[in-house]
């Protein structure tokens, strides 16, 4: 081998990026004294014959040193042996090889006798940049994480949230391939001369059959899978195709579909990821947290599919611009609104009805989106109206935005939802001395506002700056009249909680070159959290907190020939501010109200608590082949607010708190590692991924806690560690007319408590499984396209029984009966699965009219299976009684009309 690599150089470069003037002369020296170690014997020289596709600089080099008498002298640091480069030539002389073989890029040659001295190109002119925005073409929407293939090189980049892109690269010609899911690939042949900035437009594919549901590039090894670890994309044509309740596509049921993802059963909401808890999921709705996302009590959630371009969940590596939460984040992005043309789609089903409308105000410039929904449980309700009634109950949703693209630099969007759930209830009930009137007036909303500008400073660096506001509300009102002889008596009390952000985050992300990206950003979050009880002897407002949690976040992407790297660092502080009274209590005792011995009293904006902690996030992938990739990752996440319920009921009462005195930030550590493999013909990709968590300071309710609504709700609970682990397999099918997925997750989810007195342990401080350690879970997706008219999905899922806490005796105590309890979760609930099955018709289209309709009707839980939520227990003749408590307990038909226009 007659190659000479001079190490790491590492003399000072100038302002602009160039060598010094010592680095140069040094260099020369360097390079004199070398020559004269190898001297010049005037060796003969041979043509060159090479017939290389896709090759590296070093395989190359390798073989014209093989072919000819020439060394290579170059430094590692300079230049990228492993970059892939394309030759054919038969009998050139050595200097037309290598003015072919570097054409066009940023290396150049000097030949010194026998030697060929590489260096970088020191003209930086020569590089131009080609950025823009791709759009569907009959729609105008952008188009987000559409590959740009460079087919020169193999290098590519992705579009941002926002379908920007940006390439830079040395001037000459470049074939461009342009590809999206469920797109017309598109071929752009450019002269790079100068800066170009290139609108894209791609055509929706007119054949579904060849869709592929995972986007691949078989000449591009770098998308066999994703960078980051853990994350899955998720359109909203993949969620339309699965079976649902009452036939309405469900994006939180889409969630739980996915692999590593489970809930503690039907009728709640949230969902756990990897071990988590439900508030360690961060929920986005065009970048605006929401902390309830369930209609119905959890039976649907609140996004309205028909309204929703695109979702993304972490639950693996977290990219360092997302923090709040510790397990995974839900990225949903709403559509922009039609540039070119009036729209809309709905449907109307058993038990509600939805409408969504999108166009342009001024075509090609600004656009408009509004989307609804509405059940009518209310309307049936009185017809079976007996001495227990519901007076009101049913649910919506209201989805807005507008889009305006105000010119080629500059964007604008606000967007917004509104949802909102109402349950009315009224019981009367007489006798021969009088009787009792009962109502109940249950209600909880979520109300959010976005306002995104998107700025390009240069063809590469984008900024998105954001505003938000987010408020979740939540109230349960009671009134009880009693009426009996010369008495009438009337208690009344209503609880409410409320939560609002107020949010500020400029985001930046500068394109260096195809091959390294850097994202860089801030953000400030200001929270309130409003408690208060009503009640006959008038209003008790508790203590109002409020937070600020400040963030600043660095990463960066990097793309070698096989070796791709993402490393961020997220830096979050976090600060608790008054008005408020925090109680001090005995250092010697558990903390109860009791063991309270003082206040401190803090003024109003005036900081109580401060935290901050520093989050690295890193994930490395190396691409074995075309077709096979291993990754591995980490990421440390702290968690400022915490959700407190027992996780374990269908009502979304859940009391958020802030970190503060006497509750900690909770942090989590997450290492994975995965291996993916598709096949050659792209129709089949096959993964797997294990994870390690911990997790420290993790909140845990007490035995015999109440939680509700009070001061010192620290009093209530304790303060845990924890870990799980589990190893997650996937398979999909992604072409043909049989299209799915399968999934099998083995999981361990444990908590323990640390401690020192006894009434702050729990199962004395020993390990137990947390409420929704579920070892073993299974899923399989399937649709099938029987004709252009009929198609078939179907979902079955397997799941083994979650812990619960179970009844196993009573004691009496002064003539008082009280149930005692097992160990915490030592018992667990029935294993459950279930089936459901749907079946879409698409009559054939009518040519004379814009208007597309399809029937789609089925089975929700097949068989009737009655998978158990809970299990109740009562003593009954001084025995112990046990029932299983279902939610849906037989098969539920449905059926619904959808329609375009």
């Amino acid at each position: 081998m007659k190659i000479y690599h001079f190490g790491v150089i590492s003399w000072p470069k100038n302002s602009y990026g160039k060598p010094s003037f010592l680095m140069k002369l040094s260099f020369f020296f360097y390079l004199v004294f070398c020559f004269q170690l190898l001297g010049f014997n005037g060796f003969s020289q041979k043509n060159v014959t090479l017939e290389e596709e896709n090759s590296s600089l070093q395989s190359i080099i390798n073989k014209i040193e093989t072919q000819t008498s020439y060394a290579f002298i170059f430094s590692n640091d300079v230049i990228d042996v492993n970059q892939n480069f394309s030759i054919t030539v038969i009998k050139k002389d050595i200097t037309e090889t290598l003015e072919l073989l570097f054409k066009d890029t940023r290396i150049s040659y000097e030949i010194k006798k026998n030697h060929i001295i590489l260096s970088k190109a020191k003209k930086q002119d020569d590089d131009y940049t080609i950025s823009g925005i791709v759009r569907d073409s009959n729609t105008g929407e952008t188009l987000l994480g559409a590959s740009i293939i460079i087919k020169n090189n193999n290098n590519g980049v992705f579009t941002n949230e926002y379908g920007f892109y940006s390439i830079t690269l040395p001037k000459g010609g470049y074939l461009l391939e342009i590809s999206y899911l469920g797109y017309s690939t598109k071929t752009l042949d450019i002269q790079l001369n100068n800066d170009l900035s290139i609108k894209i437009e791609l055509r929706p594919s007119s054949n579904e059959l060849d869709e592929v549901i995972i986007q691949t590039n078989q000449n591009n090894k770098s998308q066999v899978a994703p960078i980051l670890g853990g994350t899955t994309n998720l359109t909203t044509s993949e969620i339309k195709k699965l079976p649902s309740l009452l036939g309405e596509p469900d994006i939180s049921r889409a969630v739980l579909t996915q692999p590593g993802i489970s809930s503690i059963g039907e009728g709640t909401s949230g969902f756990n990821v990897r071990g988590g808890n439900v508030d360690q999921n961060l929920i986005l709705l065009d970048e605006a947290p929401l902390y309830n996302t369930s209609h119905l009590f959890g039976l649907f959630s609140i996004f309205n599919a028909d309204a929703v371009k695109i979702l993304k969940l972490y639950k693996g590596e977290i990219p360092a611009r997302f923090g709040g939460r510790a397990s995974s984040v839900l990225e949903i992005r709403q559509k922009n609104g039609s540039l070119k043309r009036i729209k809309g789609e709905g449907g109307l089903g058993l038990l509600f009805s939805k409408l969504t409308i999108e166009g342009p105000i001024k075509k090609d410039k600004i656009s408009f989106l509004a989307s609804g929904r509405r059940s009518y449980f209310d309307v049936f309700f009185p017809l079976f109206k007996g001495n227990e009634a519901v007076d009101k109950f049913h649910f919506y949703d209201l989805n807005t935005k507008l889009s305006w693209n105000i010119n080629k630099n500059n964007r604008l969007y606000v967007s917004g939802i509104f949802a909102a759930d109402v349950l009315k209830f009224n019981q009367e009930e007489e006798n021969g001395e009088g009787g009792f009137d009962t109502d109940l007036d249950l209600g909880w909303t979520n109300t959010t506002t976005t306002i995104r500008w998107n700025h390009t400073f240069s063809n590469r660096l984008f900024s998105n700056i954001t505003g938000i506001y987010s408020k979740y509300d939540f109230s349960l009102g009671q009134r009880e009249d009693l009426r009996e002889e010369e008495i009438e008596e009337n208690i009344e009390e209503t609880v409410e909680r409320s939560i609002e952000n107020w949010i500020f985050k400029p985001d930046f992300t500068y394109y260096l070159n195809p091959n390294t990206q850097m994202r860089f950003g801030l953000s400030g979050n200001l929270y309130q959290f409003v408690p208060k009880i009503t009640g006959t002897a008038g209003k008790q407002v508790l203590d109002k907190e409020k937070a600020l949690e400040l963030a600043a976040y660095y990463s960066i992407q990097k793309q070698w020939n096989k070796l791709s790297l993402q490393t961020g660092l997220r830096y979050s502080w976090f600060a608790n501010f008054g008005e408020e009274n925090i109680a001090i209590y005995d250092p010697n005792l558990a903390q109860t109200q009791n063991s309270i011995v003082g206040n401190r009293r803090v003024k109003n904006n005036e900081i109580s608590k401060t935290y901050f902690g520093l989050e690295p996030r890193m994930s490395v992938k190396y691409d074995i082949n075309d077709r096979k990739a291993f990754k591995i990752g980490y990421n440390r996440i702290f968690q400022y607010v915490h959700s407190i319920n027992r996780q374990t009921i269908t009502l979304p009462n859940d009391s958020w708190k802030p970190s503060g005195e006497h509750i900690a930030p909770l942090k989590v550590n997450q290492f994975s590692a995965g291996y993916a493999y598709d096949t050659k013909d792209q129709n089949y990709n096959f993964s797997i991924e294990g994870y390690y968590k911990t997790f420290d300071d993790i909140i845990v309710y007490k035995n015999g806690a109440r939680l509700g609504v009070f001061d010192n709700l620290e009093t209530e609970l304790v303060a845990a560690k924890g870990f799980s682990y589990g190893l997650e397999f996937a398979a999909h099918k992604n072409k043909g007319k049989l299209t799915g997925n399968v999934n099998y997750t083995y999981s361990v989810s444990k908590r323990k408590t640390k401690s020192n007195f006894s009434s702050e342990q729990i199962n004395r401080n020993t390990y137990f499984p947390s409420n929704f350690d579920r070892p073993h879970i299974f899923n399989l997706t399937a649709n099938y396209k029987l004709s252009k008219k009929w198609e078939v999905g179907a979902f079955f899922t397997y799941q083994t029984g979650r812990p619960i806490t179970e009844a196993n005796g009573r004691l009496i105590i002064d003539g008082d009966a009280f149930i005692t309890y097992s160990d915490r979760n030592a018992f667990r609930i029935p294993n459950t699965h279930r089936a459901d099955i749907s079946f879409t018709y698409t009559p054939t289209d009518n040519p004379k009219t814009n208007w597309k309709g399809s029937w789609n009707f089925g089975l929700y839980n097949v068989y009737g299976r009655k998978n158990a939520f809970s299990i109740n227990s009562v003593f009954d003749n001084n025995q112990l009684e046990t029932s299983q408590i279902s939610f849906i307990a037989a098969p539920i038909p449905f059926i619904s009309y959808n329609f375009k226009f």
